[in-house]
């Protein structure tokens, strides 16, 4: 994917409220600083006053990017549109990496009670050579009965580990670790194909091949790969005149797919001096739902 410049940058609206933000950010951090200069001794307040750079910074780069996807209405998002280019910037010592991905590129787990979502979630693990076991143990964590689904698992299952299925929907994809089957190895394989948001839609501007392929039991390679070599789709109806496609194809599978999202993932990495901050942030185009500093 392609990096935007600075040179880029200057041009866009939000570059200005960009340095207002960073600049705010760093004389909060300094500001903070001093407090700690008259109590610790230097070298740790400097680490701090380090940490807080880096980490307003990181928020603030969370806040320009709901700004930009507030502004984006060209009808479609995914692969080739203005957000999906990561950006890296470097201020005055404050270095920034900003990266947006869509949701909708993903599975909704919370979609598994519906037998087509359910089915075609069996297709991805299978596709990513995972224990089709652990769709059952998903779908019976959060659908409401205690009755186990082919060979998942209920609250029987879980007593014995001190805790029960939530038996609703996950409101954080990293309830999955709760579940029987999902382990950390295996989470963080699933988490670039599985979403908690999401009206259960298909992204086919950002899914990956393994998904796409999921979409269907007539969905192929050379199908897929062309919906991939062609993107951004602008128009579903577009897809039809792709090769490798027919028009059964596409109706088979239109129920399910869509080439819009409103729902994002922000990941930014700040570093100034010697601290850097990893935020992770899934939002609305207007608002923050979940986000969390990783490690």
């Amino acid at each position: 994917m392609k990096k935007r410049s600075l040179n880029s940058l200057v041009s866009r609206k939000g570059f200005v409220l960009f340095l207002v933000l960073i600049m705010i950010a760093v004389i909060s951090s300094f500001l903070f600083s001093i407090y700690f200069l008259s109590t610790r001794s230097i070298s740790r307040s400097e680490s701090f006053r380090d940490y807080m750079v880096a980490y307003h910074a990181a928020v603030s780069a969370v806040k320009i990017g709901l700004e930009t996807l507030k502004k984006d209405n060209n009808g479609y998002d995914g692969e080739g549109d203005d957000w999906s280019n990561p950006l890296v910037y470097n201020y005055r010592g404050i270095f920034l990496s900003v990266k947006i991905s869509d949701e909708c590129g993903k599975l909704n787990v919370n979609k598994l009670i519906v037998p087509i979502y359910y089915k075609m979630a069996k297709r991805l693990f299978k596709n990513l050579e995972l224990n089709t076991d652990i769709v059952a143990a998903i779908k019976d964590w959060i659908d409401s009965d205690d009755i186990v689904t082919e060979s998942g698992a209920e609250s029987y299952y879980y007593e014995g580990k001190g805790y029960k299925p939530s038996n609703k929907v996950m409101k954080s994809l990293y309830e999955l670790l709760y579940v029987r089957g999902i382990n950390n190895s295996n989470f963080k394989k699933l988490s670039r194909y599985l979403t908690v948001y999401g009206d259960g839609k298909i992204n086919v501007n950002s899914a990956p091949k393994e998904l796409l392929l999921s979409l269907s039991e007539d969905m192929d390679e050379p199908a897929v790969d062309s919906i991939i070599e062609n993107r951004p789709i602008k128009k579903l109806e577009d897809l039809k005149k792709l090769p490798e496609f027919t028009d059964e194809l596409y109706f088979s599978i239109k129920p399910m797919i869509t080439n819009r999202c409103d729902y994002f993932k922000i990941e930014v990495t700040a570093s100034y001096g010697d601290s850097t901050v990893n935020i992770e942030a899934f939002t609305d185009r207007r608002n923050i739902l979940e986000w969390k500093v990783v490690e």
